[in-house]
Order: C-alpha cells, then structure tokens, then sequence
C-alpha cells in the first residue's frame, strides 16, 4: 500500500509505563506527561491506553490539552502543568481541573473565582528551584501560607512541585535544586500543611535521582521509549513507540558528475542508483539534516543525498534491489536495522523531544495504532 504513516505502539506506552512504576516502587505514583499530543503521539489515545493504570494524575501543558482530553471521555484527574489561570478558569472549573499555580495573580484570581462560586479549588504550587522559568520563589513561602489560611475554604493545596533543568546531566545544580525543595517542604509541613503530593522529578531525575521520586514522579519523554540523554545501560527497560514510515515513488540512475536536488547539496563521485521519498520537511524532517541522517530500505540502511525538499528527499540504493512501492522505515526498526529519535536528532543538532514532537504532524501523514 503506498502510505506515508506514524505508527503507534500503544502496548509499548503501557509496557513502559509499568516498567517506570515498577523502577519508583509502589509507594510513588507515576504522572504520565501527555502535554504536546502525548510527544506526538496522540494524547487521547495514549491516556485511553493508561487509564486503567494511573493512579490519580494525568498532566499536560494547557487547559485546552486537557479539555480536549475531557471531550473524548478521560475522566481521570488532570494537572495543567503551565499556563493555566490565564483568562480560562472557568474552564478549568467546568471540567474539574486541577491548574499549577506558580505566580500570586494567578493564586488570587482564582481564590475569587472560587468564593463567587463557593467551590474549593485544587491546586499544585510551583516553586522555582533553580529552573529560573516560573514558580514561587522559597521567600514567597510566608505569604503563601497566610493566603492559603485565609482562604482554605476556597483553595485546597494538593500538591508542591518544583522541575529540574538538567537532571540527565548536572549532579551540582540537580543536588541544588533537591536541597532547596527539600526546604521547602519542611518549611510548608512546619506550618501545619501537607498536601498530598511532593513532585520534582522528571524523566531524568526519575532515572538518576531516587532520593528525589517522594511520592510522585512525571514521566514525559521515557513513557515514549526515550531518556532525556542517551543511556549505555537502558535500566527502565523502555523502549521508542513511534515509527515512521513512507515508500518509493521513484528511482533512477545517477551519473557521476550529476548533483540531485536543490543547490545542489550532492554531487555524485560515481555513478549510483538513487530513490525518492515520500517525505520531506513539510512532514516533520529538518533541511539541516540534509546528506546526514540514513533510513532503512528493505532491512538495509541507505544514506539519504541532496538537500531535503518540502515533500521529498533521496536517497543512495546503490547497494539495494529495489522498486517504486518499496517502504521505507525514517525511524524505526527492521529485522537488522534501527532509526531512533536520538539518531535523527544528533544529526539535527537537536534533542529527541523536538524530533518526537515534530516529526509526522504533516495531515499528510496517517497516524496508526498498532
């Protein structure tokens, strides 16, 4: 069939996801991330795959992720990890949501909003702890606490958060960051209050840091297969869920001497046999990835030649038998061969959420779940 399409292994998602729960133990529940359609991976269809496994949380980025998710039935608790409070708390009420508040704006429209309907508000506080991008400041505590006993009738404090910035990579600032949340906890508990949840950790810190799962844990890039940073040792045993896939459209020779595509970018040193693609940059590729990135042609990995093109980039078969028809896997795996993300995103200068994210999103591009 000639089809350029994603494939989705949802048994993968939930495989890994059990597989992260089992890592943290039983005593920390594991967030499933879906924010951004799940990585690319379709956000309704990966919460309908883990529903029955999540213990309370799924999060996202915005309101609208979540009531989207809410109009296709996901009945599970949801947190809006963002930019929530911004102009949609009716929202957020009428689909019972729960908003991470990290700014006091935001904390008081919603105690208002709250008193007029006499309803009491679930809420995460973020704290910055080092990220520098939003959340309370440690010195904002005091102020914090005389809101929240003024208003508990309104707002009910259900969880601290806080988010590492590089958790795959930096012990100093990560231990930092730990130290000061750490802090902050003790400093919320000393007033009397202990929301439910205590969460910092993300994929990374779920891998390298154990003294920082608490109770609650955000898995995002490693429910889709990946860890933040390229592991030796794959010790949540995840594996990638997303494939793509497209076929030939055509193939010709090349003599040497002859360049193909824009530019052109390649100039043939002998002569060869090149195929077409049905791919280009409009479904997800990046032209910086142009004459670097390779894909598997009848379990054979072929280097793609030339500059990428909006709807199709070629690629060397010199050394393969093959026909217009033929599929081609640009990420993925064969009987012998593998493309993953981190292998796209090396030669992309990029990491392999943006490749997740990005790659496939084109309508031209038919997403399947297998």
């Amino acid at each position: 069939m000639y089809e350029v399409r994603q494939e989705i292994n949802l048994k993968t998602i939930r495989e890994n996801f059990l597989n992260i729960q089992n890592y943290v133990g039983n005593k920390t529940e594991v967030i499933p991330v879906i924010k951004a359609d799940a990585y690319g991976h379709g956000a309704s269809a990966v919460a309908l795959a883990l529903k029955e496994f999540v213990k309370n949380y799924f999060a996202v980025a915005c309101t609208e992720e979540a009531v989207e998710l809410r109009k296709n039935h996901i009945d599970t608790n949801i947190i809006v990890l963002s930019r929530a409070g911004f102009g949609d708390i009716e929202d957020l009420y009428n689909y019972n949501l729960t908003p991470v508040v990290h700014g006091f704006s935001v904390l008081q429209d919603i105690i208002d909003f709250a008193k007029n309907k006499k309803y009491r508000f679930p809420i995460h506080i973020k704290f910055n702890t080092g990220m520098n991008r939003v959340g309370f400041n440690q010195l904002d505590l005091e102020k914090i606490v005389e809101l929240y006993k003024k208003n508990k009738d309104y707002i009910d404090i259900v969880g601290i958060m806080s988010h590492f910035s590089n958790s795959e990579s930096d012990i100093k600032q990560t231990t930092q960051q730990l130290n000061i949340f750490e802090e902050i906890i003790k400093s919320i508990k000393s007033y009397g209050i202990d929301p439910r949840y205590y969460h910092i950790s993300n994929s990374g810190a779920i891998l390298n840091y154990r003294s920082s799962h608490f109770n609650a844990v955000r898995a995002g890039i490693a429910l889709y297969g990946y860890y933040p940073k390229k592991q030796k040792d794959n010790s949540m045993n995840i594996k990638p869920a997303m494939s793509i896939k497209s076929f030939i459209i055509s193939k010709h020779y090349l003599k040497k001497g002859e360049g193909i595509s824009y530019g052109p970018s390649f100039v043939a040193n002998c002569d060869m046999q090149v195929a077409i693609v049905a791919f280009g940059y409009a479904d997800g590729l990046f032209r910086l990835m142009s004459n670097k990135f390779g894909v598997i042609v009848n379990d054979k990995l072929c280097k793609s030649i030339g500059t990428i093109c909006m709807d199709m980039f070629a690629v060397d078969v010199s050394d393969v038998d093959v026909k217009v028809g033929d599929e081609v896997i640009i990420m993925g795996k064969s009987k012998t061969c593998m493309v993953d993300a981190d292998d796209l995103a090396l030669v992309s200068s990029t990491i392999n959420y943006e490749i997740l994210t990005n790659i496939g999103k084109s309508l031209r591009v038919k997403r399947v779940y297998v």
